[in-house]
């Protein structure tokens, strides 16, 4: 690290973005997004952001009291720690992931503006290029399709086909029988949108609502309806019921909350739990733990896909770049599809991709107030929380 890259100030705080529609699934209920945001300038006077979703705790384990005492128990920038941010963020990581992501995020999208690099740049190393076929800097995602009646499923899914999307995944896990009716009526809309000229694939998400008999019986008419693939059946860290799962299914099963880094895709493997596995950053904690358990799973020939949180444009930015600079092709980026407001100018959907800038870093702009956050190593309060989205 060089002086100029030298990390001199590190501030945290909160941000409440509101939902146009409530997110609905089997582990949440909620009408707004809490993010904690991350921001750290060098001594050079590049400034990098991260943000991570503080209610998320169903999937990260982690709540957003417990992401900030993370961020006030680390040592002020001044202390010698901070010579080597990848390593603090490592530290981090064992004891509270999405934490360690806010901070190794935000420190890389800080130096690759100090180096003139997009992130995704940064991440594949000298002399690479875009990939993914979809134009520079531009990646396929696919369309939410949440809880809802037959009839919202269908028209949210026939307009995603309208506007581009190749993959829509479907929130299911409640009552099979209403799933099964929202499963084909996301068929029928999404093949009469597309036509004849191209296929719309379909996933489906259980988020471990599903007992091994249902999720089993479930597979039936899942493939019937030519579902891709279905998504934690079963609950957590049950491998032995994904088991059940997977050696009837008629479809491909894929493990997500089940599986964080390396050491769990390569459990989910030895058991046979899964075909694929779906990795995100905030449960991997660091950019090299999510490298590792991307590798980990190719290297198991298990599937990959790349997710996120529902969080703000600067997440999805944040997630797009690492899908582009990891070589994962099967990924979810555009969690901030429901928000109200959003604090972060960033990356933009068109034809069901999205599309990065070529800007440094992570080439969004974020229009949080540093005035309104916290040094790390300082207590932020609940009270205290900075609210900065205009209703």
């Amino acid at each position: 690290m060089t002086e100029a890259t030298a990390v001199t100030e590190a501030l945290y705080g909160v941000v409440g973005l509101p939902l146009r529609l409530r997110l609905r699934h089997t582990s949440v209920d909620t009408a707004e997004l809490t993010e904690v945001f991350l921001r750290v300038r060098l001594a050079g006077g590049h400034v990098g952001w991260a943000e991570t979703r503080g209610n998320g705790a169903y999937a990260t384990h982690h709540t957003t009291g417990g992401i900030t005492a993370a961020l006030a128990g680390l040592p002020p920038t001044t202390d010698p720690a901070w010579a080597d941010p990848a390593a603090l963020a490592a530290g981090l990581a064992a004891h509270c992931p999405p934490a360690a992501a806010l901070l190794d995020i935000a420190w890389r999208d800080a130096t690759a503006r100090a180096a003139g690099l997009p992130l995704r740049a940064a991440l594949r190393g000298p002399g690479s290029t875009d990939a993914h076929g979809a134009g520079p800097g531009a990646l396929p995602t696919h369309a939410p399709i949440g809880f809802g009646t037959p009839a919202e499923a269908a028209a949210l899914a026939a307009t995603a086909a309208g506007a581009g999307f190749g993959r829509v995944k479907v929130r299911v896990g409640g009552d099979p029988a209403l799933d099964r009716a929202r499963i084909a009526a996301v068929r029928d809309a999404v093949d009469r949108a597309a036509g004849t000229s191209r296929t719309v694939a379909i996933a489906a998400d259980a988020n471990g609502g599903w007992t091994p008999d249902t999720a089993i019986a479930a597979t039936h008419w899942l493939a019937d309806h030519g579902v891709a693939w279905l998504e934690q059946p079963t609950a957590p860290g049950d491998l032995a019921a994904m088991v059940t799962v997977r050696t009837a299914a008629r479809v491909p099963v894929w493990a997500d909350e089940s599986v964080s880094d390396a050491a769990s895709v390569h459990a989910v493997a030895d058991a046979g739990a899964a075909d694929g596995v779906h990795l995100k950053l905030e449960k991997a904690g660091t950019v090299a733990a999510l490298a590792a358990a991307i590798d980990a799973a190719r290297a198991r020939g298990l599937d990959v896909g790349l997710g996120q949180m529902d969080c703000g444009r600067l997440g999805c930015a944040t997630t797009a770049h690492l899908a582009a600079g990891l070589g994962v092709a099967v990924a979810e980026l555009w969690g901030c599809a429901n928000l109200a407001h959003d604090v972060t100018e960033g990356p933009e959907l068109r034809g069901g991709a999205v599309h990065l800038p070529a800007a440094p870093g992570l080439g969004v702009r974020v229009s949080v107030d540093p005035a309104r956050l916290t040094p790390v190593g300082t207590p932020v309060h609940t009270a205290d929380r900075a609210r900065t989205f205009t209703p």
